[in-house]
This record gives structure tokens, C-alpha cells and sequence, in this order.
């Protein structure tokens, strides 16, 4: 746990999410962390943040701490909530499953449902790695995940799309997160 919080208050916010939401996997799996509970209440974090010298690594590592997910499930998508957070845009909800008339449409990565906006990270596994794509070729799982977006997008919702490339891009990643629907949000 201690080498968890040392990432979280040394790294950018990026890393030091990629790390909390390994800890929340690992704590959820093992029935130690409920589904929305906050890394800032597991014996022992809190304490190892606050006990930091530095205001600043404090505030990001409590900042990752607080944003960490069990149901994060790539390191994309853990760097693309932060590269949100960076931006001003709400946290999406992870993992939603989504239905039509014709039943069971898929989960997605992002959800925010306040706007009506789903968005998915497409790393390049998704398309070439063979364990991912669940037996089919390239192609074939190219055609399923168009034919799941057009049924996505048959709901009335919005649709945003990002790689590694619009995450390292953050003004990039914002001019697309624009263009599907989704604005910042108000900041006091």
C-alpha cells in the first residue's frame, strides 16, 4: 500500500489514477472496497497521504484517492479520466450497460448521463489483439463495434471516440469531448 500512495503523491495526476484504481481492482476484488467507495477510506491511505510533507502532492494523491474505480478497465481509460479532470469535465460513469428493443447492446467505457454523452478510449488492442477481440478477425471486430455504436447512437445519445494520441492531446481530446455534446463544468 505504501508504494501505492508513494505514486500517488510523486506522479502526475495520470499515473497516480492509474495506480488508485489498480489498489480499488485489487481492494474490490478482494471485498475490501465496496463498488463506490473512495480509496480515502480504506485503513491506512488517508493517513499515508496526510502524513505528506508537500500540500500539492497531498491535495493530487487525495484528488486520485477520491476519483479511484474499481471499474476502471484499462490504463487508458484511468489517464483519460484524469486528462477530464485536467480539462474541467465531469467524471463519467464507467462501465454502463446499455439496452434497445433488440436487447443487450454492450457497456461502455464512459457515461454521463446528464448530457447524454457516451464515449469510448479505443486503444489499438481492441482491433489487433486476438485475446481481446474474443476469437474474430481484425475486421470482423471493426463491423461489431460500428454496428454497437450505431445502436448506441439509435438511443439519442451522443458519441465520442479517443486514443492515446487525443489523451496526450488534451486540447485535442477537448475540441472532440466538445463536438459530441459534453461541456465543462461550472466552476465557482
Amino acid at each position: 500500500m505504501q508504494t501505492a500512495v508513494d505514486v500517488m503523491v510523486s506522479g502526475k495526476l495520470g499515473n497516480a489514477l492509474v495506480v488508485a484504481d489498480g489498489v480499488a481492482r485489487k481492494l474490490h476484488a478482494g471485498g475490501a472496497l465496496a463498488t463506490g467507495a473512495s480509496l480515502l477510506s480504506v485503513p491506512g491511505i488517508a493517513d499515508r497521504i496526510a502524513a505528506h510533507p508537500f500540500a500539492a502532492a497531498r491535495r493530487r494523491a487525495e484528488l486520485a484517492a477520491g476519483l479511484a474505480s474499481p471499474l476502471a478497465e484499462s490504463v487508458g481509460e484511468s489517464f483519460s479520466r484524469a486528462a477530464f479532470e485536467y480539462l474541467g469535465f465531469e467524471q463519467p460513469v464507467l462501465q454502463h450497460v446499455f439496452n434497445d428493443h433488440d436487447g443487450f447492446i454492450g457497456r461502455s467505457d464512459c457515461w454521463w448521463p446528464e448530457q447524454g454523452v457516451v464515449g469510448e478510449f479505443d486503444g489499438k488492442g481492441k482491433y489487433v489483439d486476438a485475446a481481446i477481440r474474443g476469437g474474430v478477425t481484425p475486421e470482423e471486430a471493426l463491423y461489431l463495434e460500428k454496428l454497437r455504436e450505431d445502436r448506441i447512437r439509435g438511443l439519442g445519445y451522443g458519441f465520442v471516440r479517443w486514443s492515446w494520441a487525443d489523451v496526450d492531446n488534451p486540447e485535442r481530446l477537448r475540441r472532440k469531448l466538445l463536438a459530441a455534446g459534453l461541456r465543462p463544468r461550472n466552476r465557482p
